[in-house]
């Protein structure tokens, strides 16, 4: 997906979207046998946002304007010796993460080695960050091992984290499993060997995700943080509010999961928008609370239309609500699908409803 400098971008214009490793779609899908595409490379004032599509879970690769770098999840659910649930995308010769470090290492701005300024994880499931286990193999240094986010981060320097636990990962529960607690490991060692910086992604704050190279060029960029473990940005300032009633006051069963706790952001540039927002939900199942569903009050804080949606957890049956559907209107809804439930029948009915909104749309699975 690339969006043209901002002094030139009305909403509808010049979107392209990359959703697949090696085929470049513009509102179309391309058609059978029809060859790939080689993406063409960033240049300077352009946003390209690149879906990449392992068949494992969600990754998102984007160069900012200024030529920043942020890479969104890396998932790698499948262990090893585990058959995956769907086919390894392009193919299973090598680990999900290398795939991913392989299209950054290509996509990323020429002239320098390949960086990524800025990684986010919007929750801690392993189809956005991976899984290990005692089989999985070790980093170089065999101080953790390697899935996902740790496998990509061997293969390409990351200079900055940014996640919903950090420092004490203690949200709504202390988060213990294997893959977080070798996540943590790999925190710690990177920031003492190579100076990684580490920080908790804070709802209403605009400044956690800046332009690093040349931000006085692009005043019209932004990336606002929208929702995070239970805190959601108004819409006014830095101003949130919090949605999750204290937790001494909720029956343990009904304590937010991890799909519930999920970072989202919106970036804007000029004219152009895009939301995502992890595995957030906006349709829980009959007798959940209100604040199951987090997508209404986001609709309310952003409310006005976004250019492309990012439909939360896969499109399962959970996300994309009415409310929120008819509040950002998408040009373009991505889902990032990696199981044959992905997306289900009910969502895919909400996103081609012209009764919830009737713009034009588009929708990639």
């Amino acid at each position: 997906m690339t969006a043209v400098p901002e002094t030139s971008y009305p909403r509808t214009a010049r979107l392209a979207a990359a959703l697949a490793l090696v085929s470049l779609f513009t509102f179309a899908a391309a058609a059978p046998g029809q060859e790939s595409t080689t993406l063409p490379p960033w240049t300077p004032g352009t946003l390209d946002i690149h879906h990449i599509a392992t068949g494992q879970g969600n990754s998102t690769f984007f160069v900012l304007p200024d030529g920043t770098t942020m890479l969104v999840d890396a998932g790698a659910p499948t262990l090893p010796g585990q058959a995956p649930i769907a086919d390894p995308r392009p193919d299973g010769s090598r680990s999900t993460g290398e795939w991913i470090a392989r299209y950054v290492r290509r996509m990323a701005p020429a002239g320098r080695e390949p960086e990524i300024d800025y990684a986010l994880l919007t929750h801690f499931d392993r189809d956005h960050m991976g899984a290990v286990s005692d089989r999985s193999p070790w980093s170089a240094d065999e101080a953790y091992r390697l899935a996902g986010i740790t496998d990509v981060a061997e293969r390409v320097p990351i200079r900055a984290v940014l996640d919903r636990g950090w420092p004490d990962y203690a949200y709504p529960a202390v988060i213990d499993n294997p893959s977080v607690a070798n996540y943590r490991r790999f925190l710690e060692v990177r920031e003492r060997s190579d100076g990684l910086r580490v920080e908790r992604f804070v709802a209403g704050r605009s400044d956690q995700i800046r332009l690093l190279r040349d931000p006085a060029a692009y005043p019209a960029f932004e990336v606002r943080n929208l929702f995070v473990n239970g805190d959601v940005w108004t819409g006014d300032g830095d101003a949130v509010t919090r949605i999750v009633p204290p937790l001494e006051t909720v029956p343990r069963e009904d304590w937010p999961t991890e799909n519930h706790s999920s970072l989202a952001f919106l970036l804007r540039y000029g004219g152009f928008s895009y939301y995502t927002g992890g595995d957030l939900q906006g349709v829980p199942p009959d007798g959940y609370p209100d604040w199951a569903d987090q997508e209404t009050p986001i609709a309310r804080a952003i409310g006005e239309p976004v250019d492309v949606v990012v439909i939360g957890h896969h499109g399962s049956i959970e996300p994309a609500n009415a409310f929120f559907l008819a509040t950002l209107r998408p040009r373009v809804s991505i889902v990032p699908a990696w199981s044959k439930t992905h997306p289900a029948p009910v969502v895919l009915k909400r996103l081609l409803n012209e009764r919830i909104y009737p713009e034009a749309r588009d929708i990639f699975i």
